[in-house]
């Protein structure tokens, strides 16, 4: 029916005036090219738009998963470096005992005290050198503390050595009775000298980390006779100095 009535009015007017019709078909044409021209510009103005979110989605992806540099070496460092050090004893086999320690026991006639509060980051005997990477006899035990803890003599003695060397760093060595000698490695202060007598329990230097050390820790020696023992059995028996 309205196809009808469309073709009656055109019908009319072309047979009334046929310049109507051309000016309204042209109108007409005139619209629709804009109509599909508009419609092509909104169609890619979307096209751009998802392109673009896709491109800040797979950025965002990438950016997330990707670990910073500074991320990876925090957590290699908290998993791995441990606080030790030391000048050691080179051997060729975890078989081989240098002359200058001992594996076997031992006994005190008296009670020590502990040197220092802290974590055993590397017990005595055969290890890979923490630094140098090579097979070595570790004569003491490595005690974890912060920079700055008290240190304290083992026992009564007298002060044979307080200085300082590449591999041991700032260290004390005190000469007991019954020919015993403690030695305590890697000091950031030494608070006595050479010669000094002192007592058992008395600050002799702070925790540090001079030397070969990859932290702050006391490198603790027991030696009898200048040949070095595991103090470790006389160590969980120490008496706090605090």
């Amino acid at each position: 029916m309205i196809c009808a009535i469309i073709f009656g009015v055109c019908f009319g007017l072309k047979s009334t005036n046929s310049d109507i019709i051309s000016t309204l078909k042209d109108e007409y044409f005139d619209k629709l090219n804009e109509n599909l021209i508009a419609d092509e510009i909104e169609e890619a103005s979307k096209n751009q738009k998802s392109a673009n979110n896709k491109a800040e989605e797979t950025t965002a992806v990438t950016e997330t998963q990707k670990p910073t540099k500074e991320t990876t070496v925090d957590s290699t460092l908290s998993a791995e470096i441990k606080a030790e050090g030391g000048a050691d004893v080179s051997i060729d086999s975890v078989n081989e005992i240098p002359s200058n320690v001992s594996v076997n026991g031992y006994t005190l006639n008296q009670k020590m005290i502990l040197p220092v509060q802290g974590e055993t980051t590397s017990e005595f005997g055969v290890r890979i050198h923490p630094i140098d990477g090579d097979l070595r006899f570790h004569a003491g035990t490595d005690i974890a503390a912060p920079t700055g803890t008290p240190i304290y003599a083992a026992f009564d003695g007298t002060v044979i050595e307080s200085e300082y060397d590449k591999w041991n760093g700032y260290h004390i060595k005190l000469q007991h009775d019954n020919d015993i000698m403690t030695v305590y490695c890697h000091c950031e202060k030494l608070n006595v000298k050479k010669g000094e007598v002192v007592r058992a329990g008395e600050i002799i230097g702070t925790v540090g980390s001079t030397g070969s050390s990859t932290g702050a820790h006391l490198h603790f020696e027991l030696r009898i006779n200048n040949v070095s023992y595991d103090p470790q059995s006389v160590l969980d028996e120490a008496v706090s100095a605090v």
